[in-house]
């Protein structure tokens, strides 16, 4: 892996600021950059902040933008401003320079001409086009350049997306690729796909083509733009934004510049005629219909509410050019994929209907897959970094040829033969050879058809990458019911799996995370993960499940379900070996609860929790509050004489009552819910095997457990504290008589019941009184009404 410890970013654009904000997530300090601002050019040097405003502004501009571009707004610290003309020279001192200038031939060269004299030998330089051939770039570059010069495709936003295509130069060292392959996949977390020098490369070459088709045909099916996002977005397993809203977030302007590269510079294309810029767009740009950006593309937001408080969404009707409400089509195929049960299921369901959304779903898949199939070998050597580059790029769950093989490759082939579709060579090679997937598992390999060799090769893989599913294939299941499994993962350490819907806490995965505490103390194994790889980690407690308890008045068996989740927790946080904790994505409640009690946890950084449970109308129940009175008693200075612990546990008091949820991985840390000891993973692919590192590495430094904290009770004149803020909290209508309910249980929790200010306390009086308000509040009519909207509606009610 290349050493890059900083990083020069030349443009501060949208593009430029964001890849810079990506690269402080990930502790890389940068150096930004951007023009003098006009009319200030060779005036006084000295006065820097009106030289350096534009790539100021555009720092500044990362504190607002959303979704947040950073993990933690403190991380911006790291990105240092500057400007062209007094700069450049810094540039020297830095391992890795990318331009992120417009995206125009020329100005790009002249900052090459002006790089080459000031970058140190042997700093890599790239630039982060996304269509301009690489080829074109190297004139102003000495032999030195040339061999560290690449392409470097960020996607938009760099933080969420994990796309990043490698395009080599003519003369780049193919050890400069390697070494900067490893730096990205390790260390800022991107998924790498290798692309030609060609024209838009990989993912933008195949979405536009898509898209491009899309445009041609939607009308022939009678269908209107909202009736194409609803059949190509999740239901086919897409992104949500789909198709239109993907070009609106794009931008329409931009996408016309994107196909234009393709039109322009690719005469020999079978589909070129495709590419020319359609006359709706270019009308669209004319009326400034550009999408997101300048507030109406194909989709329009309105002031006016619907019935359930939602702005009201227009959709464009290409025809008129006019905004007229959505209709919401029923088609029977995506009525038929929410029955599915898999991914692949639902793919089926929604290519081989017989309705009209069904036959559109086809056509697009199948000439998509034609034309993806025949860019072998002119975009890509293989159908894996394709499929990579679409799903990292575009957020979809299933690439072009995974679809086939779910769908079944010799069934394409022959629909796409009676569509009057030709079948591309790879997909004849493979049948020719007797095979019927592009996919394969063999000894615990995965493994794909490979055009050249016209066999099976392996899948590239990261040694870091995990993939459980893989382990488990391969024998690794120790024990599993319904709600969890343990998986042996190799050098005595011992993983809890959850497979509940959404990893929602019940008595099984409980049972199973107590199964594997035993295992662990009883020495047949060393230590333990608790880790998934769902879409997301856990939704907290199985609140159906607790309202049925609570509907049968069955107030021991609501009870009793908070104290085996107590009980867990602290067999976790004393289990003589380590536990260590892998949450992502969705950590809500109970998920935060049992991640609190292990070792140390190895947080993904796209995680987004917190101790949700006052929007349900309890409190944290599960040793939560608990933790968060523990963790803010910690903090309380030991050499401080009479340290006043109020002001720790008053932000655990806030944190909790206020539901306050983090936006990634590292706020939880910022939060409270988290320690400055755990870690944030970048890479998710990663994430079990850095789990697994850190529990091997707390064995072997001689890993002993905790022992039982020592807590304090503040008492009353605390709650009576925290009771002032909910009572202006009130008056401000910003807390209903029931968040005041509440307020008071995390209070009496937090500052130890009736016990007297000073008194000791052991996490055992603390759980008490957890379950006790937890208990209280199930009681009332309002938690209960709580509950009930979450179930049906999915979001908490304010009562």
């Amino acid at each position: 892996m290349r050493e890059i410890s900083r990083v020069a970013v030349l443009g501060s654009g949208v593009m430029g600021s964001a890849i810079a904000a990506h690269l402080a997530n990930c502790g890389i300090p940068s150096l930004m950059l951007d023009i003098v601002p006009p009319g200030l050019s060779g005036a006084d040097k000295s006065d820097k902040a009106k030289r350096n405003y534009l790539a100021q502004a555009s720092k500044d501009a990362l504190l607002k933008a959303k979704p947040s571009p950073v993990y933690r707004k403190s991380y911006l610290d790291l990105i240092e401003v500057g400007n062209f003309e007094d700069d450049l020279p810094r540039i020297a001192d830095c391992d890795w320079i990318v331009e992120v200038v417009k995206e125009d031939l020329d100005i790009k060269k002249k900052v090459f001409a002006a790089v080459a004299k000031h970058r140190s030998p042997g700093s890599v330089v790239t630039s982060n086009t996304s269509g301009i051939l690489l080829r074109s770039m190297v004139e102003p570059m000495d032999d030195d350049m040339r061999a560290h010069f690449f392409g470097t495709h960020f996607f938009n936003p760099p933080r969420y997306l994990k796309l990043l295509e490698f395009i080599p130069g003519p003369d780049t060292l193919p050890e400069v690729v390697d070494g900067m392959g490893a730096f990205a996949e390790n260390v800022l977390g991107k998924g790498v796909v290798r692309a030609k020098d060609t024209p838009d490369f990989i993912a933008n070459r195949i979405l536009t083509f898509a898209c491009q088709y899309i445009l041609k045909v939607f009308r022939d099916y009678a269908l209107t733009i909202e009736d194409v996002d609803a059949l190509t977005g999740p239901n086919i397993g897409h992104a949500r934004s789909a198709t239109f809203r993907t070009l609106d977030l794009v931008g329409v302007d931009t996408y016309l510049h994107v196909i234009g590269n393709v039109y322009n510079g690719c005469p020999n294309d079978e589909q070129r005629d495709l590419f020319a810029p359609p006359d709706c767009l270019v009308r669209m740009v004319d009326q400034g219909l550009l999408g997101e950006k300048s507030g109406s593309g194909f989709f329009q937001k309105t002031e006016a509410r619907d019935e359930k408080g939602k702005r009201v969404i227009l959709s464009l009707d290409l025809d008129t050019m006019e905004y007229t409400p959505q209709e919401k089509k029923r088609f029977d195929c995506i009525g038929a994929a929410r029955g599915a049960d898999s991914l692949e299921a639902k793919v089926r369901a929604m290519h081989t209907g017989e309705d009209e959304g069904s036959k559109f779903v086809w056509a697009h898949f199948a000439n998509m897959a034609v034309y993806a199939a025949n860019r072998i070998p002119e975009i890509a050597d293989d159908i894996v970094s394709i499929d990579h580059a679409v799903k990292w790029g575009f957020a979809w769950e299933i690439g072009i040829f995974e679809t086939w093989d779910a769908l079944g490759v010799e069934y394409v082939c022959d629909r796409m033969k009676a569509d009057g579709l030709e079948a591309p060579p790879i997909a004849q090679a493979l049948l020719d050879a007797g095979y019927d997937s592009f996919y394969r598992t063999e000894a615990g390999r995965r493994q794909y058809f490979d055009l050249a060799s016209k066999g099976y090769l392996d899948v590239p893989q990261n040694p870091r990458a995990f993939a459980l599913a893989r382990v488990k294939q391969a024998g690794g299941v120790v024990e599993e019911n319904e709600g969890a499994s343990l998986v042996d993962l190799g050098d005595g350490i011992v993983c809890v799996e959850f497979h509940t819907k959404m990893n929602a806490i019940d008595a099984d995965l409980l049972a199973m995370m107590q199964a594997g505490v035993n295992l662990v103390n009883e020495g047949r194994f060393a230590g333990m993960v608790v880790a998934n790889q769902g879409d997301h980690f856990s939704a907290g407690a199985n609140l159906f499940l607790i309202l049925g308890e609570i509907m049968q008045e069955n107030w021991a068996g609501v009870e009793q379900a908070a104290q085996v989740f107590q009980q867990v927790n602290m067999a976790m946080r004393f289990c003589k070996g380590p536990v260590v904790a892998a949450p992502h994505h969705y950590t809500f409640g109970g998920g935060i609860e049992l991640t609190q009690h292990a070792a140390r946890v190895v947080v993904a950084g796209e995680t987004y929790g917190g101790l949700v449970e006052a929007g349900v109308g309890v409190i944290p129940a599960g040793g939560g509050s608990k933790e968060m009175l523990r963790r803010a008693l910690a903090y309380v200075p030991d050499n401080v004489p009479e340290g006043d612990p109020f002001p720790y546990v008053r932000r655990a008091f806030e944190t909790i009552g206020m539901a306050k949820v983090s936006t990634s991985g590292a706020e939880l840390i910022e939060l409270g819910y988290l320690s400055d000891n755990d870690v944030v993973c970048v890479n998710f692919d990663h994430q079990i095997s850095r789990a697994k590192a850190v529990c091997l590495g707390l064995i072997q430094a001689g890993y002993e457990p905790p022992r039982p904290a020592r807590l304090v009770a503040l008492g009353e004149p605390a709650r009576a504290a925290f009771r002032s803020g909910v009572y202006q909290m009130q008056r401000g209508g910003y807390a209903s008589e029931h968040d005041a309910l509440i307020a008071e249980h995390i209070a009496r929790v937090l500052t130890g019941g009736d016990r007297m200010p000073g008194t000791a306390m052991s996490e055992q009086d603390v759980l008490d009184l957890e379950r006790e308000a937890f208990c209280s509040l199930c009681g009332t009519e309002k938690t209960q009404a709580r509950i009930q909207h979450m179930l049906a509606e999915g979001k908490p009610l304010r009562n």
